[in-house]
Parts: structure tokens; C-alpha cells; sequence
């Protein structure tokens, strides 16, 4: 009985962790196109004026 508690806490454990990862995952996701979006700027050619 013993080794059934053991093994299942195991598992609990490392899917636990697997989603904290991929939950971590999505969010740094998230930040990223968030931030992306502040840096895409435009380059304009300024015209010459001779």
C-alpha cells in the first residue's frame, strides 16, 4: 500500500511541475508579444529637400 502512496506521489509531483512549466511557459509567452509590439516601429526615409 505503501508503494502505491509513493509512486502516486511521484507522479502528482512531476505533474504538478509539467504544468507549472508550461503555464510559466505561456505567460513569458504572453510578455514577449507584448513587448514585441513596443519596439516594431517603422523606419521612414526622410525626404530630401535640395
Amino acid at each position: 500500500m505503501e508503494k502505491i502512496f509513493s509512486a502516486a506521489k511521484k507522479w502528482l509531483t512531476r505533474l504538478a511541475m509539467a504544468y507549472m512549466l508550461g503555464f510559466a511557459n505561456a505567460i513569458n509567452q504572453e510578455t514577449k508579444t507584448i513587448d514585441d509590439t513596443f519596439f516594431k516601429t517603422e523606419e521612414v526615409q526622410k525626404d530630401k529637400m535640395d
